[in-house]
């Protein structure tokens, strides 16, 4: 009886043991499978990572050269931007010196109109009106002054005449004739009526443009008798009527005494 209790137990624990074994051996074997799994796993998940990595330094290189030539483009505005705030100061400053220099024109014409003669003082006084009355800009106004200026410089190269009404003292008084006027440049002129009764000289004087009338004028020019200045300006018509006609004529002149620095 013994005998058989000995060999159930050997039995049993020949079946125990064999059990183990087998469940180490599926242990090891689910083991060595997740490692498989995770190696598996690793390795896709290293290739998305470094897929992932190259990717990124990629962006990141994209980004700074982006930022590069954003950093640039900002500079060259930021220069573009600092000449035209110095260009847009240049012209506030050209243009206030412009309105300078405007203003003393201004004043230097309101200054020497009267010392030129009247039709001359005509033409400035016209042009003074329209540049006062519209609103022309600086550039258009200095245009309209310098034309004026270029009329008188004009008119001071030549022999002209000019035909108008004027007011002549006579021993009954003041009376209108048509005279013509024969200006010596800007400074010299004489008139002889269209009877040849009555003439005179005009020039420029200290404090303005001065007609001077027959007897006055004769003082003046320092003539002993009127027909010789008559006859000179007789022919100077001629000659502007008929400029093909031209010759030499003496005529005489009076100058007035003028301080410059008074004027």
């Amino acid at each position: 009886m013994k005998k058989i209790v000995l060999l159930m137990t050997a039995l049993s624990s020949n079946a125990f043991a064999n059990q183990t074994d087998y469940e180490l051996m599926q242990q090891w074997l689910d083991l060595e499978s997740q490692k498989g799994k995770l190696e598996l796993s690793w390795q896709t998940n290293q290739q998305s990572l470094q897929n992932q990595i190259k990717l990124l330094k990629e962006e990141k290189a994209a980004l700074r050269a982006l930022l590069n030539r954003a950093k640039d483009a900002r500079s060259e505005v930021d220069e573009k931007r600092f000449e035209l705030t110095q260009q847009q100061q240049q012209l506030e400053e050209n243009q206030r010196l412009v309105e300078v220099e405007l203003k003393g024109l201004m004043q230097f014409i309101n200054r020497i109109s009267p010392l030129l003669p009247p039709p001359i003082q005509a033409q400035w006084e016209d042009a003074l009106t329209t540049i006062n009355s519209s609103p022309y800009s600086n550039s258009e106004q200095l245009e309209k002054l310098l034309s004026i200026f270029k009329s008188a410089t004009e008119f001071n190269q030549r022999v002209a005449m000019n035909n108008t009404n004027m007011t002549i003292p006579t021993a009954g008084g003041e009376t209108q004739m048509l005279v013509s006027q024969i200006y010596l440049g800007l400074s010299q002129a004489w008139y002889v009526s269209q009877d040849g009764k009555h003439f005179g000289i005009g020039r420029v004087e200290q404090h303005g443009w001065q007609w001077h009338h027959t007897e006055q004028a004769q003082q003046l020019l320092g003539l002993s008798s009127q027909e010789d200045l008559l006859q000179s300006l007789a022919q100077i018509k001629s000659i502007l009527n008929k400029p093909t006609a031209a010759a030499f004529v003496n005529a005489p002149i009076a100058i007035a005494p003028i301080e410059k620095d008074l004027l």
